[in-house]
């Protein structure tokens, strides 16, 4: 069978998820089978080799678009690996990369953390955590992260999807991102419109196991401009590049306080 030729590479809490099942849902789209299988990024996921890889495809039948969704892919600080396994197996594949507004992806990815089951819960806040997890921060990083594809990858096989964009109107951007991969784009994929999973619905689900987490998404002014200066260059070459206006995004230290 063909090697995938589409990666869904993040970022995370960027609807990657919903946007992976409903590309899966068009006749012409084929996902890996399971969730994220962070082959080219986690040693151990990689170490078991290419056959193993190959067999979460095998459901294949015929489909023009193979897709691996896998969030580590965007994170290149925590995987500096990903991107030369990528290069020696899957060299001419496309890249689809979702992106959201990066202080509510980074709010987002807080959430997820503390109500992961197993997480070691630690009483702190955004702020907190912002400082403390470097990665929280380098995910949001979409030029530094993109740019690492760039040097291997052309402009024209590099799509970015915009969360926002996706949650007002996800036909019109399923439609777009179907054109980039040549398949039909009239598809019309029946559960489109199905809610995103949120931040309140992990919370109230660990709530009712018994199991409510210590949760603070309120910033600190202080910490909140911390983590704008840290993004800032970064955020405003990504969108430049993308041809969206400076303040596509709202940055601002007083939002959310």
């Amino acid at each position: 069978m063909p090697k995938p030729n589409f990666l869904l590479i993040g970022a995370q809490k960027s609807a990657t998820t919903s946007i992976g099942v409903m590309l899966s849902n068009h006749p012409d789209v084929m996902v890996v089978k399971g969730k994220e299988p962070h082959f080219f990024s986690e040693n151990r996921q990689y170490a078991r080799g290419w056959d193993w890889y190959m067999s979460l495809f095998s459901l294949y039948n015929g489909e023009r678009a193979i897709v691996d969704a896998s969030t580590s892919y965007s994170r290149a600080r925590a995987f500096p690996n990903t991107i030369s396994r990528i290069i020696k197996h899957v060299p001419d594949a496309k890249i689809l990369y979702s992106v959201r507004h990066p202080l509510d992806r980074m709010e987002s990815a807080y959430i997820e953390w503390l109500t992961t089951p197993g997480f070691q819960s630690i009483e702190n806040s955004i702020n907190d955590m912002v400082r403390r997890e470097p990665n929280i921060i380098e995910s949001s990083r979409y030029w530094k992260n993109i740019s690492i594809y760039r040097k291997y990858f052309s402009d024209h096989h590099i799509k970015i999807i915009w969360f926002d964009e996706y949650v007002a109107d996800p036909d019109a951007v399923l439609a777009d991102v179907f054109k980039f991969m040549d398949v039909d784009p009239s598809i019309k994929i029946q559960y489109s419109h199905l809610a995103i999973a949120s931040s309140e619905s992990r919370i109230k689900k660990m709530q009712l196991s018994g199991r409510p987490p210590h949760i603070d998404t309120t910033w600190n002014p202080t910490d909140r401009q911390w983590a704008i200066e840290q993004l800032g260059n970064d955020t405003r070459q990504f969108l430049e590049w993308c041809g969206r206006p400076t303040d596509y995004w709202r940055l601002d230290a007083n939002d959310k306080t």
